[in-house]
C-alpha cells in the first residue's frame, strides 16, 4: 500500500492556494511598502520646504524691526 493519487492532488491543491495566497499578501506588501515611501518622500519634501520659508519669517521680522525702529526715530526727531 502507498500513497494514493487522489491524496496527493488534494495535498498539491491545498499548497497551490497557500502559494497563491502568500504571493498575494507579498504583492500587497510590496505595494504598500511603496505608497509608504512614496509618503515618507512627500512629508520629507515638505519638511525641506519648511525648513526653507523658516529663515525667511525671520528675515521679514528682523526687516520689520528696522523699519520700526527708523520710524521710532524720526517720529522721536520731528518731535525734539
Amino acid at each position: 500500500m502507498g500513497i494514493e493519487l487522489n491524496y496527493l492532488q488534494d495535498e498539491r491543491k491545498k499548497l497551490q492556494s497557500d502559494f497563491d495566497t502568500i504571493s498575494s499578501n507579498i504583492e500587497k506588501t510590496k505595494k504598500s511598502l511603496t505608497t509608504q515611501q512614496n509618503n515618507l518622500n512627500a512629508v520629507y519634501g515638505a519638511i525641506q520646504q519648511i525648513d526653507k520659508l523658516i529663515p525667511m519669517v525671520d528675515t521679514e521680522k528682523k526687516d520689520t524691526r528696522v523699519l520700526l525702529n527708523e520710524k521710532d526715530k524720526a517720529v522721536s526727531a520731528s518731535l525734539a
